[in-house]
């Protein structure tokens, strides 16, 4: 990309990041859970009207993700590339203190979506009005739930990713580990496959006072969540990397019984093939001989959810040209492992080869607010990072 055509986009970037600050604060403010983005996505229906996307269109079961198209009109065939933000917010009381905080009580936009969606707005604004010097077509894609991991499927589902084919993928994700003004990026796994883990124990209901008469549930539970936890440090290549965690315990009877039915739910996550073949074998086998040894009844149920993101070199060397070129940015991290949560973005690259970057959120001197925690924060200054990089980006897969 020219010395020219960077000045340009950064100068472009300046006019219209007030705008996109502003949409991203009244996203903020009025946060909508999975399936549920009806506002967020009227608001991002009429920013693409008023910037003269040619094609529009509702996808999902519950209506509110977005598939939008641009079509440049420099002549010739082109490629088709896709851009991604997930748009939906969390169950989570926010205790930020920004003075454009949640109007919604229990729900916040803590994970950074809010930003993600309208850096994207913002993006598709900025290409707008590049469309004479491009040929082929840009969709942009506003997914819905992708805390609950479903709305990349329904996006798939609904063929977003052909007619015409994508021949390219790109997504940017907030990352409040690095600085605003630094992004981060890797070659391989970005984030880890998820799977579901239900484990149900029955025993044999007795008084405390004389568990021989019994069969304890609570032991067997214990015994099953402690063996667990260290498979992935006994069981796997240092190399490698996955884990069984359990969020919930439910069962028992009272202080002084035992024997009375108990679940646990958590997750296996991983990054390779047969590392989750081998975890969901092993899980099974641990589970149920620690229920034979201490006579209780063990089942258990595995359900993929989520699939590793895996993303392609030469599209992540793409990022990094990008960056290079963009004034915002002051530092490319080279990230030294995959974060193990889960993606549904995933999905698209299922379609094509693509990218995911990490968007440094974090102001410089101030406090680190993890994602998904009741205090997270992302400095606006992260959305002329966000929209430069994504912008020049796009027009270097475009040829511009």
């Amino acid at each position: 990309m020219s010395e020219a055509l960077s000045k340009k986009i950064t100068q472009m970037v300046r006019e219209v990041v007030p705008e996109v600050t502003e949409w991203r604060h009244t996203i903020h403010k009025n946060p909508e859970l999975a399936f549920h983005e009806t506002d967020t996505s009227a608001l991002i229906e009429k920013s693409l009207l008023e910037s003269g996307i040619d094609k529009i269109r509702r996808v999902g079961s519950s209506n509110t993700g977005i598939c939008a198209e641009l079509y440049g009109t420099a002549g010739g065939e082109g490629r088709c590339i896709g851009i991604r933000a997930d748009i939906d917010a969390l169950p989570i009381q926010e205790q930020s203190g920004v003075n454009y905080a949640s109007l919604r009580d229990g729900v916040f936009h803590g994970c950074g979506h809010d930003s993600h969606t309208a850096i994207l707005m913002g993006t598709a604004r900025l290409l707008s009005r590049f469309r004479e010097q491009f040929s082929g077509c840009v969709k942009f894609f506003f997914q819905h739930a992708e805390e609950e991991l479903g709305g990349g499927r329904e996006f798939i589902e609904a063929g977003v990713m052909e007619n015409p084919h994508v021949d390219e993928v790109m997504a940017l994700h907030a990352l409040p580990d690095i600085l605003v003004g630094e992004i981060g990026v890797r070659d391989d796994f970005m984030t880890a496959g998820v799977d579901l883990l239900e484990i149900t124990i029955e025993g044999k209901q007795a008084h405390g006072g004389y568990p021989h008469f019994g069969v304890d549930t609570i032991l067997a539970a214990s015994t099953i969540v402690t063996t667990l936890q260290s498979l992935g440090s006994r069981e796997l290549a240092p190399t490698d990397c996955a884990l069984v965690t359990f969020g919930r315990i439910e069962g028992g009877i009272s202080n002084s019984y035992i024997g009375g039915p108990v679940v646990l739910e958590g997750c296996i996550r991983y990054l390779r093939k047969p590392t989750q073949e081998l975890f969901h074998r092993r899980v099974r086998e641990i589970a149920e001989s620690v229920g034979q040894g201490l006579r209780a009844r063990v089942s258990v149920k595995i359900t993929p959810e989520a699939i590793p993101t895996c993303v392609d070199r030469a599209c992540v060397e793409r990022i990094r040209r990008a960056a290079r070129g963009a004034e915002s940015v002051k530092n490319i991290v080279e990230l030294p492992s995959p974060a193990m949560g889960g993606e549904d973005y995933a999905c698209f690259l299922e379609k094509a080869p693509g990218s995911l970057f990490r968007l440094g959120v974090r102001t410089p001197g101030g406090q680190h607010c993890p994602t998904h925690s009741i205090n997270f924060y992302v400095d606006d200054d992260a959305l002329t990072v966000g929209m430069e990089v994504m912008t020049a980006a796009a027009l270097d897969a475009l040829g511009v």
